[in-house]
């Protein structure tokens, strides 16, 4: 599915927050992030790696502060736009989380992203 480059932002930063939900980033997970927004429509103008970093940096200051979480989907939802949009970001987010297994809090975080996403 091709997004715009808003919409691409949008998905990127809601992966980047759903791998960091549990606490711990890895390398690969953010290769498959890399991965993930590299096959939807990336602006070759802009740096992908450029926007993941600062996207990470942003996650890393709200993780476990469940307020500043939702405040962070529901500033990323008027982004995404069309209903069909939102429902593939929302399956893509959860295929990634479910490639390693997920746990309680990303339980959490994806009823939450699926409720904001009024899915």
């Amino acid at each position: 599915m091709k997004l715009t480059q808003k919409q691409c932002e949008a998905f990127a930063d809601i992966l980047v927050l759903a791998m960091c939900i549990d606490g711990h980033f890895s390398l690969a997970e953010e290769e498959e992030i890399q991965k993930e927004i590299d096959s939807i429509g990336w602006d070759e103008k802009m740096s992908s790696t450029l926007y993941l970093g600062t996207s990470i940096a942003t996650a890393r200051d709200i993780i476990g502060q469940p307020e500043q979480v939702r405040a962070r989907l529901e500033a990323l939802v008027p982004t995404i736009g069309e209903p069909e949009i939102a429902s593939f970001i929302f399956e893509e987010t959860l295929k990634v989380l479910n490639s390693d297994g997920t746990n309680a809090d990303e339980g959490v975080f994806m009823r939450q992203l699926k409720a904001i996403l009024k899915l």
